[in-house]
């Protein structure tokens, strides 16, 4: 395709921003897929650009607050989606740094003890630990939602062990 196909992708792009956001990375490569010219896709990346239409700063909070509601993930993991997205390692951190994931981390907790229902306490702590690891949170955040899901007490509603 030549020069003269930029509105072309540049109409291609506004039709993929329409459905959700997406990073400037990701157009690219969508663009790129599509048959334009690395050239073309520039071009069309910078018109949008230039009129405000891709910002991968907006993009990658609506990813996290997506995630948040989702498929709640640590810290660890959603640095790495949002790198793949193509969102540079700045905007990540900084939107990554007070981000601690305990409320998120309690939440995929209690869902996941809930799959767990006839299960040995132990075992039940020892799979959530390893789901919980797997989506990115960290141990301090791990531990404090264990604590938390696993704490005897009327302070803490019902009794998570197993009681004759």
């Amino acid at each position: 395709m030549d020069e003269h196909s930029t509105p072309e992708a540049t109409a291609f792009a506004l039709k993929l921003l329409s459905l959700r956001n997406h990073s400037r990375f990701e157009l690219a490569g969508k663009l790129r897929k599509k048959g334009y010219s690395s050239q073309t896709a520039e071009a069309a990346l910078d018109y949008l650009n230039e009129k405000k239409l891709i910002d991968d700063e907006a993009f990658a909070r609506e990813l996290i607050e997506s995630r948040r509601k989702r498929k709640p993930a640590g810290r660890g993991m959603l640095r790495c989606l949002l790198l793949q997205k193509g969102v540079p390692e700045s905007v990540a951190s900084d939107l990554l740094q007070d981000y601690d994931g305990l409320e998120e981390a309690l939440q995929a907790g209690r869902k996941k003890l809930a799959s767990l229902k006839g299960r040995d306490g132990n075992e039940q702590k020892k799979r959530i630990e390893v789901f919980l690891r797997n989506r990115g949170f960290e141990w301090p955040v791990i531990k404090e939602t264990l604590e938390s899901l696993f704490t005897t007490g009327p302070e803490c509603g019902e009794d998570q062990s197993e009681s004759a």
